[in-house]
């Protein structure tokens, strides 16, 4: 259940993120690949989550939020 509150949270930074990069047709090779390596690490997350290996827990958090970040820069015109 906390696997699930948690993917829950990050969903809230990372659907506003892809709805506007898609209302702005701002999306690009990165941004696509950003979205897929955030999903595949937020899946890795539940299932690491799941079976309660905090240091792969935390790997997998971070390279999610790395891409939200590749995300919102991307938005931003900052790449």
């Amino acid at each position: 259940m906390h696997a699930h509150k948690n993917a829950v949270e990050n969903l809230v930074v990372f659907a506003p993120l892809v709805l506007m990069i898609s209302v702005l047709d701002a999306g690009t090779a990165a941004t696509a690949i950003a979205c897929k390596t955030y999903f595949f690490s937020r899946a890795a997350h539940f299932v690491v989550y799941t079976m309660g290996l905090p240091l792969l827990r935390t790997v997998a958090f971070i390279i999610g939020f790395a891409f939200q970040i590749v995300l919102a820069t991307s938005l931003l015109g900052v790449q």
